[in-house]
Formats: C-alpha cells, sequence, structure tokens
C-alpha cells in the first residue's frame, strides 16, 4: 500500500511536469533552416513544451511521429506535407510568404483548421515608413507584382498617398514578358520596391530585373539580405533566428492541451541591411542601418 501511495503521488506532480511534444519539419538542409531550429530549440528550453522529434518533409512523410501536440512547418514544403493529414495536430508554418502559404493551403486536401503562419513578408506600413527613413526625399514609389500579390496594391496606394507619396504600380499577367512591364513603372523618378514575389523574382529574372533598374537609375528596396548582396540598395527582412524567436514566443504562451493560435500574420522583428557600394554608385547618402532600424522599432513599438 505504501509503494502504491508513492506512486500515486510521484504520478500527480510528475505529470503536469511533462512537457508537450513539439515535432519540427524543415523544408531543406539549408543553413536558414538549421539557423532557425537551432534559434527554436534554445528559445523554448525550460518551458513547457520541448521538441521531441525533427527533421524533413520527407522523412516526415514517410513516417509521421505519433503523440505529437504542435507541429512547426519551415518553408513551404514542410507546411505541404504537415497539412496533407486531415487529422494532423495544429500546424505553424513559417519561413515563407503570405502568397506561398495562401497556395499551400488551397492545395491542401485537408483544408483544415488549426492551422496558422508567421510570414517572411513585412507589412506595407512598415515598408512605406522604411522608405520614408531610407531616401526622405524621395516622392515616388513603383513597383510591379504578379496576379498572387495584386490584391496587395490597393493598400500600398492607400498608404503611400497618406504619407504623401505617388505610388505607381503594374501587374505582371501569365505570359507576359518582366522587362517590358517593368519598363512601364520606370519612367520617372523614384524608389522600386519589390514586394515577396516568386513570379517576378525568380532564379532567372533577377539579373535582367537589377539589370534594367539600375539602366533607369532607380534604387531598389528589396525584402531580403540576398537580394541586397545581388544588387539592391537596401532591405527591410527578417531573419530565420527572429522568426524562430517569435514563433518560440507563440508557443510559450501556449497552455498544453488548450491551444489558441494567433492569427496569420507578418512578423514583429525585423532587420535593416544596406548595400553601400551600389548607395554610392547612385551618389547617395543614407542614414546608418542601426539608425533606421532604431527609428522604425521606436515609432512602432517593434523589436528589432
Amino acid at each position: 500500500m505504501r509503494r502504491l501511495a508513492l506512486l500515486l503521488f510521484l504520478a500527480f506532480f510528475w505529470l503536469p511536469l511533462q512537457a508537450a511534444q513539439l515535432a519540427v519539419v524543415l523544408g531543406g538542409e539549408e543553413g536558414a533552416y538549421r539557423e532557425f531550429l537551432g534559434t527554436l530549440k534554445g528559445a523554448v528550453g525550460g518551458s513547457d513544451w520541448q521538441v521531441s522529434w525533427e527533421g524533413s518533409s520527407e522523412k516526415f512523410q514517410q513516417a509521421p511521429p505519433a503523440g505529437v501536440d504542435l507541429i512547426v512547418a519551415v518553408g513551404s514544403q514542410a507546411a505541404r506535407v504537415a497539412l496533407a493529414r486531415a487529422d494532423g495536430p495544429p500546424v505553424i508554418a513559417t519561413l515563407l510568404t503570405r502568397s506561398a502559404y495562401e497556395t499551400v493551403r488551397a492545395e491542401s486536401p485537408a483544408r483544415r483548421s488549426g492551422i496558422t503562419a508567421l510570414y517572411l513578408d513585412q507589412p506595407l506600413q512598415r515598408q512605406i515608413a522604411f522608405i520614408q527613413r531610407l531616401l526622405p526625399d524621395n516622392r515616388r514609389v513603383m513597383t510591379v507584382v504578379s496576379d498572387k500579390l495584386a490584391d496587395q496594391l490597393p493598400q500600398l496606394k492607400r498608404l503611400g498617398n497618406a504619407a504623401k507619396l505617388s505610388v505607381d504600380t503594374a501587374v505582371l499577367n501569365t505570359g507576359d514578358s518582366l522587362v517590358p512591364v517593368l519598363e512601364r513603372v520606370l519612367g520617372q523618378e523614384g524608389v522600386y520596391l519589390a514586394l515577396p514575389d516568386s513570379v517576378l523574382y525568380s532564379r532567372d529574372n533577377i539579373r535582367p530585373f537589377l539589370l534594367t533598374t539600375y539602366r533607369y537609375q532607380r534604387p531598389v528596396v528589396a525584402f531580403s539580405a540576398a537580394f541586397v548582396q545581388a544588387g539592391a540598395l537596401a532591405a527591410l527582412h527578417t531573419t530565420p533566428a527572429q522568426l524562430a524567436l517569435e514563433v518560440a514566443q507563440w508557443i510559450n504562451r501556449q497552455r498544453p492541451g488548450a491551444l489558441v493560435l494567433p492569427p496569420a500574420q507578418g512578423p514583429s522583428r525585423f532587420s535593416v541591411v544596406i548595400n553601400t557600394q551600389v548607395a554610392r554608385s547612385f551618389k547617395l547618402t543614407l542614414p546608418g542601418e542601426d539608425e533606421i532600424l532604431s527609428s522604425l522599432s521606436a515609432a512602432a513599438g517593434e523589436k528589432p
């Protein structure tokens, strides 16, 4: 009886301490995925959650983990396989654009609830504020998007007009060539805002895009550090580690067994990167990265 009483006592106090099980599905093996995973594991350590399974999309498809309370799907392919099971646990999709997330959801045969996303896309209002701080004398913003992002253009125009910026846009329809459509908006001085659009900025399009904008002497504000390294003037972007920290905050606020996922949204953490060589070629004197970052963060009450 004493032994039974001891076992019941231990069970009573041990069960609440059991961490909820978290699976992380990685859409690739590149450094960005590993950076995300390492940061996430460190950020949830010591909480009510633990990463009990991690692996590739292929591994997940072949042998989905059992007894998992929540899945973090990192990348489009990871989100695709995580959503393929109608009876699976809730999913947080991240390290993907809003457009990619919506495509994956539309393609999912399950079409189930219990899913949210932390996009890579920066809020448009933050993008406009970034352009104003980067180039305060600029009065015009231009952009081209595919039809997948065309629904964002009315909001972009409203935000630009509110900031006393002229906004010129064009839509690249299926079958169109990029350069002729791009040249429609490059005729007047201004800043080109590149929104995260896999149709426009594919590997084959990046070089002709940057050559065309440079020929017209239009600086490009982009959405990734890699884009800046390729020749864009600057970017407002969120790193994999920053996404992981934000996802960890979401998870750590959840009580196992009583999940309340936030709505799909863009990140609150962000970074600024400037290509100083491109700035010199355009004869631009720009504020420093830290100055812009601090100004944006203070104005919005957000976390860099």
